[in-house]
């Protein structure tokens, strides 16, 4: 069932309003199909959407070049039970977890914004949350918001029927231990990490000493919008 909460901020040039929506689905799946949805309305309607949503099952999602056989430990998902799903976007894989807030933007695509713009614009919209709540973080490789050296966000985006899927996340509160049993290395990196295992590379809010109400969180992302104006 989908719970929302809507309202629009004005552009600076007063045009294309921005549509915060807080919605959640009961699968990591469900969320993916919203995202790809609001996406092709964009490209029709130029509707903009800033979505909300939180991380439900535990899933791996995998970026749209991933394999599974390259990505995971599959015989500890299948012991754990841990399903996986693709995204349309590109990045790596991830594990979501109910300790995992996730954002969208999505947009109509006219071409004046280039990939590390559109990144950019992702991570100063993590790095103005961040620092809402006293925590001084900054981009980091390509598309990762880190605090220090720690990962602490990651975004992914797509350029689609007209329109551009960019989304990420902030890691609340997540069991590492588990992230270690699910997700391989990956094959790239970005040079920040210097080959660290995710337990060693990877923070959380609640690690950094916050622990915060969903809604605050969700309210701290509501009033950085203005960042896609």
């Amino acid at each position: 069932m989908i719970n929302h909460i809507c309202k629009t901020h004005k552009s600076a040039d007063n045009q294309d309003n921005i549509e915060i929506m807080r919605s959640s689905e009961p699968t990591v799946e469900g969320n993916l199909a919203i995202d790809e949805s609001l996406a092709r309305e964009a490209g029709l309607t130029g509707r903009r959407v800033l979505r909300l949503w939180w991380g439900s099952g535990i899933t791996a999602v995998l970026g749209c070049a991933d394999k599974p056989e390259k990505s995971l430990n599959l015989d500890n998902c299948a012991r754990l039970g841990v399903g996986w799903v693709k995204r349309i976007t590109g990045g790596g894989t991830v594990l979501q977890t109910h300790g995992v807030f996730n954002y969208s933007y999505t947009a109509p695509s006219y071409g004046r914004l280039d990939m590390q713009q559109v990144f950019s614009q992702g991570a100063d919209l993590i790095v103005s949350v961040l620092s809402d709540f006293g925590v001084n973080a900054r981009q980091r490789g390509i598309s990762d918001v880190a605090v220090g050296d720690f990962k602490i966000s990651g975004n992914a985006q797509a350029r689609k029927w007209h329109a551009i899927l960019l989304h990420g996340t902030i890691l609340v509160d997540v069991d590492f231990d588990l992230v270690e049993a699910i997700l391989r290395h990956p094959a790239k990196e970005p040079e920040y990490r210097r080959h660290r295992p995710h337990k060693e590379f990877l923070t959380t809010l609640r690690d950094l000493g916050m622990i915060l109400p969903k809604a605050e969180i969700e309210a701290a992302f509501a009033q950085s919008a203005a960042i896609f104006s």
